[in-house]
């Protein structure tokens, strides 16, 4: 079987055969007084994922600052252009600018502050350079003593430049490097004139820093990598971290990222989220953490949802640009919100994080719109932690009457207007909306009323095989009429609050009706007002907090 080869650091000869030792200090203390050792591992690279300020760069110094003698760090807040394509230095001067740039690494402010940055990219051309001329002179010593073969195989060996331009191809950047003349790096594109590396775009020459970086790091070392996707999209920055792992299997990786799909993206990578931390002087040196670990048998959106979010999740009805999701996150602080597409959905997240037991830290939650749920089904929901709202949709709180007459209060104080005209108003464009869609409306309540009745009756494989015949019949010209004559007598006395709960008032000119009365400028103007009272608003809050039936004390 042929190996994965290519020359590393300081002409040496590394295979994907090669193993690293995972001799490094990773024990870190936590805020509960405890201590944990971060399972690194050369086998496959660590994650480090959390929410800004949560102290994820604090972590990756502390692992750098336990083990700089082998370590490699490169920052999150690293320079990203280059005063040039050449060694801006002499070997002399290359020797000690390394040293310093070690020992400024190793101290608490170098978290934040990137002591002399603009030295740091012509660290990694010179490593470049010195590589491919460290295998030059190894060829020529071969030649020289007449090992003919040896120079031959050793030629034949890709250096760091070669395969940096290979990893650029296979993750879409179609550059590739060389050595010029003049002992400079340059770069063409589509096999067109070369040009100094230096007027590379931001990503490409990120890209080269990180690949340089890693390509000519000492074997054995700790490679730590904070937020790689740093001018890098996500089509690019996956697929180059990827390659770059399989390129240095004498190394482990530690990789701090915002970029949720990364650990995705690596099935036997173990993550660890970072939920807060604490610092004395500067020096952050405690920690809230989870270890995620590898393998855990859920579907990938899923686990990505897990790896981002809080202890607790809520998943609910909707996308990331519904209305459902703004609002929640108002209403309940403190939870990852996580829209998917269906009831049948959120029911299949929550129970798959439940049934888990690798995440047990994690409680998860789901809410579903009511849209005619039965009795019989919202009782087979709660148990599996998963909540029916008590109004049909999310709309019906937005446009809850007790919203909208305090909303118009708001209003009249901005445009000095008066609000009970206003609501009336609002009331009289809904009932006018509503009105013609009589027949519409009380069929759809009638249509999703016998599904589920058909859906309760239906046998499942066990009564099927015991022989058990099953005839379902469903009166729906009985429930239409009945519904049809609700709806009727709630218009006919002007019940708005029962008809915005009950009802798809969103499938109606209802809402731009209410809207217009309330003399905002469109839905979006007016939705967001409606967030901002149930900020300000703590009353308001709790009534909507009301509709929620138990999930509030569930999650409390």
């Amino acid at each position: 079987m042929s190996k994965d080869v290519m020359v590393g650091a300081r002409g040496t000869i590394v295979t994907s055969s090669d193993a690293a030792q995972s001799n490094f200090s990773t024990t870190l203390q936590l805020l509960n007084g405890s201590s944990m050792t971060l399972p690194v591992s050369p086998e496959a690279p660590l994650f480090i994922v959390g929410p800004n300020g949560a102290g994820k760069s604090g972590l990756m110094l502390s692992l750098y600052r336990a083990n700089h003698v082998n370590a490699v760090r490169i920052a999150a807040h690293r320079q990203t252009w280059m005063e040039s394509n050449f060694v801006p230095f002499s070997p002399q001067d290359k020797i000690n600018t390394e040293k310093n740039v070690k020992g400024e690494d190793n101290q608490p402010n170098a978290r934040w502050k990137e002591w002399n940055s603009s030295v740091r990219s012509g660290l990694v051309i010179a490593n470049l350079i010195d590589t491919d001329n460290a295998l030059a002179r190894k060829v020529r010593e071969e030649i020289t003593i007449g090992n003919t073969k040896t120079a031959e195989k050793l030629a034949a060996f890709p250096v760091p430049l070669d395969v940096i331009s290979n990893l650029f191809m296979g993750s879409g950047i179609p550059i590739k490097l060389a050595i010029a003349e003049n002992s400079a790096i340059v770069a063409s594109k589509n096999g067109g004139k070369t040009y100094s590396i230096a007027s590379l775009s931001d990503g490409e020459r990120a890209a080269l820093l990180i690949a340089g970086t890693v390509l000519t790091a000492r074997e054995g070392s700790l490679i730590l990598v904070d937020e790689p996707e740093r001018h890098l999209h996500t089509s690019i920055v996956t697929p180059l971290l990827l390659q770059l792992f399989s390129k240095r299997p004498d190394c482990t990786f530690v990789v701090s990222t915002h970029e949720l799909s990364l650990p995705v993206s690596c099935p036997g990578a173990r993550t660890v989220l970072v939920r807060d931390s604490m610092a004395i002087n500067d020096d952050v040196n405690r920690w809230d953490l989870d270890v995620l670990e590898p393998g855990i048998e859920i579907d990938d959106a899923t686990k990505e949802a897990i790896i981002g979010s809080r202890r607790k999740m809520l998943f609910i009805e909707g996308t990331q640009t519904s209305l459902d999701k703004p609002l929640y996150e108002i209403l309940f602080p403190g939870v990852s919100i996580f829209p998917r597409s269906s009831c049948r959905d959120v029911e299949h997240a929550v129970a798959s994080v439940r049934d888990t037991s690798a995440v047990a830290w994690v409680q998860a939650y789901g809410i579903v719109d009511q849209d005619q749920l039965t009795a019989e089904k919202k009782a087979t929901l709660e148990p599996q932690g998963v909540f029916p709202l008590s109004v049909y949709s999310v709309e019906a709180l937005y446009y809850n009457p007790i919203i909208v007459k305090a909303v118009a209060v708001r209003q009249c104080a901005v445009i000095d207007g008066d609000a009970e005209q206003m609501v009336a108003q609002a009331w009289a464009h809904l009932l006018a909306a509503v009105s013609p869609q009589v027949d519409r409306l009380a069929a759809r309540m009638t249509e999703q009323a016998v599904k589920d009745r058909i859906s309760l009756g239906m046998p499942d494989w066990k009564k099927i095989q015991a022989g058990h015949d099953v005839a379902i019949t469903v009166d729906a010209q009985a429930l239409y009429k009945s519904e049809r004559e609700q709806l009727k007598a709630w218009l006919d006395a002007g019940d708005v609050n029962k008809i915005i709960a009950r009802y798809p008032i969103r499938e109606t000119m209802a809402l731009e009706g209410i809207v217009s009365a309330l003399q905002f400028k469109s839905k979006n103007q007016y939705e967001s007002a409606v967030r901002k009272l149930v900020m300000d608003d703590a009353a308001v809050k709790a009534m909507l907090i009301g509709f929620f039936g138990g999930l509030p004390a569930a999650i409390a």
